[in-house]
């Protein structure tokens, strides 16, 4: 086998964990695994979610902007607007 030829396929890969109503739109799952590389923004707009409804992003659990890219192993916590009256 030369080494242009991979043992195996792999991705980097982050976590994307919904909370609050948030949740509902990743159905019974509670967290996404997806592809590293992208921005938040990106990424929400991929699993559906309106990123206006998006109040806080904590990658890590250190507050981030919609606009940062995901790296390999990030853990994404979504905080969702709140409403009231």
């Amino acid at each position: 086998m030369s080494d242009l030829e991979p043992h195996f396929l792999q991705y980097m890969s982050a976590t994307i964990r919904p909370l609050g109503m948030l949740k509902s739109y990743l159905g019974e799952l509670k967290e996404a695994t997806v592809e590293a590389g992208h921005s938040v923004l990106e990424t929400l707009t991929t699993l559906g979610i309106n990123p206006d409804l998006v109040a806080g992003v904590f990658v890590n659990n250190e507050q981030q902007s919609k606009d940062y890219i995901l790296q390999d192993g990030d853990i994404v916590k979504l905080l969702a607007v709140i409403g009231g009256g």
